[in-house]
């Protein structure tokens, strides 16, 4: 027996440490949930990022806590502020940085939800590990925790396994799922006449060019549910919460379609 032999997922791991992801951030007005949004990326156990943050126009402090929040360069880490305005909504402000996408991977993070420490970590080995046997594989996402605006956790968000005929119809790929860059990009720019369903909107245009998708049944980032969640999400659950019905929830049935 060759005692140098390597475990089987060893060079991947290596690979997967090596990999660069570009987290695009983008925000209007969320000054109040930014830092902790920042600081779950600052956090990640993969550290080979690219940050790049967008703010749409804002007119709270938000630039202000960016400022303080979000680090300069260093070895590791690139950091990006792009400044746009007036606000001219989620789809313009990730068009506005499409050329800071330089990283082979992905990701859009909402600016009022959180990433768990080891969420790129386990998308990025995912995403390699899947892709050896389907090179179709551009988009992993997971399950997630619904928080307050305190960040307590209310409840688990489901998700659903990929099946590219259901997104027609559903909107159940998050947000915040890690992307083959090269599949992102190409499905750019995006509609910036849209402006309720954008993710979903993004997902059917990855899908209709032939990629697929890959579900973590594990609950791998935090989804805030406050007033102002653009699909009227979290008015609609923390109602419900509020009514005395807790329980798991499956997220299609909450987030707008592109069609709605």
């Amino acid at each position: 027996m060759n005692s140098n032999a390597k475990p089987v997922n060893s060079d991947l791991h290596s690979q997967a440490t090596q990999q660069r992801v570009s987290v695009i951030i983008p925000n209007h007005n969320y000054g109040r949930y930014i830092a902790e949004t920042l600081n779950s990326v600052l956090q990640q156990t993969h550290q080979a990022l690219d940050i790049i943050v967008v703010d749409d126009g804002s007119t709270d402090d938000s630039v202000a806590v960016i400022t303080d929040t979000l680090p300069p360069s260093s070895a590791s880490r690139r950091t990006v502020f792009h400044r746009q305005s007036p606000n001219s909504g989620k789809l313009s402000a990730l068009n506005a940085v499409m050329h800071e996408i330089t990283s082979p991977y992905m990701l859009t993070l909402d600016a009022d939800d959180q990433l768990t420490p080891d969420y790129i970590e386990r998308t990025l080995q995912t995403m390699l590990t899947a892709r050896q046997a389907d090179p179709h594989l551009a988009i992993v996402y997971s399950d997630c925790l619904l928080i307050d605006e305190h960040s307590d956790v209310i409840d688990r968000g489901r998700s659903t396994d990929f099946d590219a005929d259901k997104l027609k119809t559903m909107s159940y790929i998050p947000e915040p799922a890690l992307c083959l860059s090269a599949a992102y990009l190409s499905v750019m720019p995006f509609d910036t006449s849209i402006k309720v369903g954008t993710k979903h909107h993004k997902w059917l245009r990855m899908v209709d060019q032939g990629w697929t998708g890959l579900h973590i049944p594990e609950p791998l980032f935090h989804y805030r549910m406050h007033d102002n969640n653009l699909s009227g999400i979290g008015k609609r659950v923390l109602s419900e919460t509020d009514s005395g019905q807790r329980g798991e929830r499956i997220l299609s049935g909450y987030w707008i379609t592109t069609h709605s």
